[in-house]
Formats: C-alpha cells, sequence, structure tokens
C-alpha cells in the first residue's frame, strides 16, 4: 500500500476489458515495454479483449488495482516447481500510476506471493537498461542486477541492452525485517 492509495493484487473480470479500452496506450510506457513509442495509442475492443483473456487465461496473472481500479497487470511466468524460480513480468498502463509507489506496492505484493504462497526461491525480471524508472523500483524492492544481455533489444532503430535482475527469498525476507 503507497501512503495514498490502496494497491491490490486481483483475479481479472470481464469488466476489465472496458476499463483497460479505457486507458489506450501511453507512448513512454510502451516504450518501456520494448515497443515502439510512436505507432499507437488508441487501443480497439479486440486489443482489449485479448488482452483480458491471455491475462484471465494465466495461471498466475493479476489485475493490479488502485483504489478499486485497473492500473496495471503483473505475472509470474516460466514457474520451475523443480527449482522454485519464475520470471516476473509487471506493468502499469497509464502515466498517471508512474512515480506514485504503485508499482513498488504491486512488486512487493507479487513476491509475497512468490516467496509466500507458492514457496519460489527465486524471481527474476528482464528490463530494459534505459528504463530507469523501473530499474530504480525493482532495486527499492531488493532486486539485483546480476547480468546484461548486450543490444538484445531493437527498438525505434537502434539497440539496446536487457538488464537480468534477481532476487532470493532469504534476500526478501531480510528486506522485510528492516
Amino acid at each position: 500500500m503507497t501512503r495514498e492509495h490502496s494497491v491490490t493484487l486481483r483475479a481479472p473480470r470481464s469488466s476489465d476489458i472496458d476499463a483497460r479500452l479505457a486507458l489506450g496506450y501511453s507512448a513512454e510506457i510502451t516504450r518501456m515495454f520494448g515497443g515502439s513509442a510512436g505507432t499507437r495509442s488508441d487501443m480497439t475492443r479486440e486489443q482489449a479483449s485479448t488482452w483480458y483473456h491471455r491475462l484471465a487465461d494465466h495461471p498466475c496473472g493479476w489485475i493490479i488495482e488502485v483504489d478499486g481500479k485497473l492500473a496495471g497487470e503483473a505475472r509470474l511466468d516460466n514457474i520451475n516447481r523443480q527449482d522454485q524460480r519464475a520470471r516476473m513480468a509487471i506493468g502499469l498502463f497509464s502515466d498517471r500510476s508512474l512515480g506514485r509507489g504503485i508499482g513498488r506496492a504491486a512488486v512487493r505484493l507479487v513476491l509475497d506471493q512468490a516467496f509466500g504462497e507458492m514457496g519460489l526461491h527465486r524471481v527474476d525480471l528482464r528490463v530494459l537498461s534505459f528504463n530507469e524508472r523501473a530499474i530504480r523500483c525493482y532495486r527499492a524492492c531488493g532486486f539485483r542486477h546480476e547480468g546484461t544481455e548486450r543490444e538484445s533489444a531493437f527498438i525505434d532503430g537502434a539497440r539496446h541492452d536487457d538488464w537480468i535482475m534477481s532476487i532470493l527469498r532469504p534476500e526478501y525476507e531480510g528486506s522485510l525485517e528492516r
């Protein structure tokens, strides 16, 4: 929870199609996800429906809700029960949600699920090296930079590095004690 907002994770529901459609695309956020910043701003109902069904069918996919309204999505992908690890993917959809502690609260909720109920040992993620806002958020939540995939993303005619960041259960548990 942020100081001003109630951040929760919940299962997707069909009303999220209209909420996602209303949020549309943000050029800045699209670029931070690895898309071309100038290619689209409007979302179609078909795109919103496809997004909803993909998330609703995901075994560990959640809606990030802020004060009762859709703000983004979070997932744990590539879950490996043998090795007790997963890859986190998270994103907010509106520029108005950025810089307010919402992402940080949502990351912590996902990590609570991963290290608590799911009993995982490791959660990692990929983030574009120029996405400084996200990197600050992940570091604040205890993630460490552990590697770079050099020039692995081609965005708007330029090559960019991907960072691999991770957090282990003992590191997360230690951060809760502070």
